[in-house]
């Protein structure tokens, strides 16, 4: 190459150099703003988005997603695209881990744990602060994200809000037992009054030790140490329960009378009660131990006004929906049937794993060592 043709390709690539940069710099302000700073700048930038990549199990669940298109529609006046992908958590979060790894971003609006998301130290590269603009923008137009933020705990509000609260208790079928024939208290249960009693051989079910299951959190906290708790688990164990591999699974035994009654979570059990099911949830007196899911917005979104303004719209409009349709609902919004029930049980100590005790390894040490005495 001639000498003039090396500084003529040398001085293009110092111009190409010189545009890059220009367009970097300029436009790392417009990125550092990624939510409109009005409500209406939200909206027009949401209808120019036009779709929404949602993780979330929900919508896909006897018809929730038709009810929430045609509530959405209704205040605000456009249909969004939403492509649903129902994955429930942890799985949710594992998976959008290990795609930011390989530097993708497939999801707009990520069903996620706070207490997950809270207790990574990569978070704030991760996620979005959702709470200034919900708090400031949209609180003052929608009554029910004030009322839910309020119950909102401070360390969780930056990273994701609960819009599904999994209280453990037991859930139990009607034609085959009563509310009475069931411990009042977790106490009662772990003393023989429970599914250790000979009465309940082999007519009880289990959900394998996860986050779903009662047995494998009550060390929250200090409440139990976990000597206590394999105690327990192996009572049980010894009784001859069904066990599931997840908590649907479990109600869905008790639903149809495979079993009398079981230990889990009491989402989902007023959604198979409405579609005929005779199966009904009892809820612990002495301690009810809640595991909290919530929607996150991650870094990187292409669509983060419109995945923004769904989550105005979930937590205004859509939580009343899901209730109403599935039975699931949140502790925090004060609308709900559960809060209801949490007032009228106010000597229930709530109990729920900190960001502190899941980065320290609590909550795995003791699933592991719980797990290890499954059959």
């Amino acid at each position: 190459m001639k000498i003039g043709d090396r500084i003529n390709c040398f001085t293009a690539g110092l111009r190409f150099g010189l545009v890059i940069m220009f367009f970097f710099f300029s436009a790392a302000p417009v990125m550092a703003q990624v939510f409109g700073k009005t409500y209406e700048e939200i909206l027009e930038k949401a209808k120019r988005e036009g779709e929404l990549r949602l993780w979330w199990e929900v919508p896909g669940e006897r018809g929730v997603g038709e009810q929430l298109e045609a509530a959405f529609k209704k205040r605000f006046g456009f249909t969004p695209r939403v492509s649903l992908t129902p994955v429930t958590s942890p799985d949710s979060l594992l998976r959008f881990l290990t795609e930011v790894r390989v530097g993708r971003i497939d999801a707009d609006l990520l069903y996620a744990g706070a207490s997950d998301i809270a207790g990574r130290p990569e978070r704030l590269a991760l996620f979005e602060d959702i709470e200034a603009p919900l708090v400031k923008i949209f609180s003052p137009k929608f009554s029910g994200i004030q009322g839910i933020f309020k119950n909102v705990a401070p360390w969780k509000r930056p990273y994701s809000v609960d819009v599904t609260t999994l209280a453990s208790g037991l859930v139990y079928n009607t034609k085959k037992t009563s509310a009475d024939q069931l411990p009042r208290t977790y106490a009662e249960f772990a003393e023989g009054k429970g599914f250790t009693d000979p009465k309940w051989k082999g007519n009880f079910a289990i959900n394998t030790i996860g986050p779903a299951s009662p047995l494998g959190d009550m060390a929250i906290q200090g409440y139990w140490d976990l000597e206590k708790q394999k105690k327990v688990l192996q009572m049980i164990l010894a009784n001859k329960p069904l066990i599931k591999r997840s908590s649907g699974d479990v109600r869905m035994a008790v639903a149809l009378g495979e079993v009398a009654a079981a230990t889990g979570n009491i989402g989902g059990a007023e959604g198979l009660r409405k579609e005929g099911y005779p199966i009904q949830t009892k809820l612990f007196e002495d301690v009810m131990t809640l595991g909290s899911i919530g929607l996150t917005i991650p870094k990187g979104s292409k669509s983060p006004n419109l995945a923004l303004l769904y989550l105005a719209f979930v937590l205004e409009d859509g939580l009343p929906i899901v209730e109403r349709v599935s039975g699931e609902g949140t502790f925090i919004d004060p609308r709900s049937k559960l809060a209801k029930s949490l007032q009228s049980m106010p000597k229930a100590r709530i109990l729920e794993w900190t960001p502190e005790e899941i980065v320290a390894g609590q909550r795995d040490k003791v699933r592991k060592a719980l797990q290890a005495l499954m059959p």
